[in-house]
């Protein structure tokens, strides 16, 4: 571990890099606890992370990322540049954010998930005018394409695809293709298949400094067993 004097109010798992000019368990008013990170962390420069979070191992946060208090991130998950998490976020297992996407309170991610670069979700349908905050829900295993914007209180379910560019103003059911501004629901092309490829999201977790690691092949998560059987017959 380096960087120490950036250090506010963190305890970190062991094999953690942290690069200079981050900040972790940044201390808001009312603070109560460190912020925690398991083992084999990567941080990049810039980064800003509050206290009152909890994140899991093999966490990889790019350049100037920003998660905000009182989030929950699980095993494995990729945060890339730009991103910025408002705080009261439940994120999975294998979740990977792509650079310049925007999070905000009561949002809920399932685990092996994809957001592409500079989704926008929101939680306030007429923000300023009506009171009350309602959160989007994406069920596991769903890819979210590039510029994507979730409109408050949707939720995507498991096995969606959602194309770039769309904007989702409905629910989205599972095993669903779904593109288009406003977004229409169609049924999942078969050979899209039903999972995300484990594969792509363990083993991708920086493209300049990654380093190799199938740890994860001994992990639980959702469709290694299906995974297990589709690697067989190659």
């Amino acid at each position: 571990m380096t960087n120490q004097h950036d250090m506010r109010n963190c305890i970190l798992g062991s094999d953690t890099i942290i690069e200079p000019n981050v900040i972790l368990g940044y201390t808001y008013l009312n603070a109560k606890e460190p912020v925690r990170i398991g083992s084999h962390t990567h941080i990049h420069s810039g980064t800003v992370i509050y206290a009152d979070t909890l994140i899991g191992s093999h966490f990889t946060a790019g350049h100037n990322v920003t998660v905000r208090a009182h989030c929950k991130i699980g095993d494995r998950v990729v945060i890339l540049h730009g991103s910025t998490l408002e705080g009261n976020i439940v994120i999975g297992k294998g979740v990977k954010i792509m650079a310049h996407v925007y999070l905000p309170s009561q949002t809920e991610i399932g685990d092996m998930v994809f957001i592409g670069p500079g989704v926008n979700v929101l939680n306030a349908r007429i923000p300023m005018r009506v009171n009350g905050l309602n959160g989007v829900r994406i069920g596991e295993h769903s890819v979210i394409g590039g510029g994507v914007t979730l409109l408050p209180g949707i939720s995507i379910g498991r096995n969606c695809v959602i194309g770039a560019g769309a904007v989702v103003t409905k629910d989205v059911p599972d095993n669903t293709l779904s593109f288009g501004n406003p977004a229409r629901n169609t049924p999942m092309p078969t050979e899209f298949g039903t999972i995300n490829d484990p594969e792509q999201i363990f083993r991708g977790r920086d493209l300049w400094n990654n380093q190799p690691d199938d740890s994860w092949e001994e992990e639980e998560f959702p469709g290694k067993e299906l995974w297990q059987t589709l690697r067989n017959k190659k």
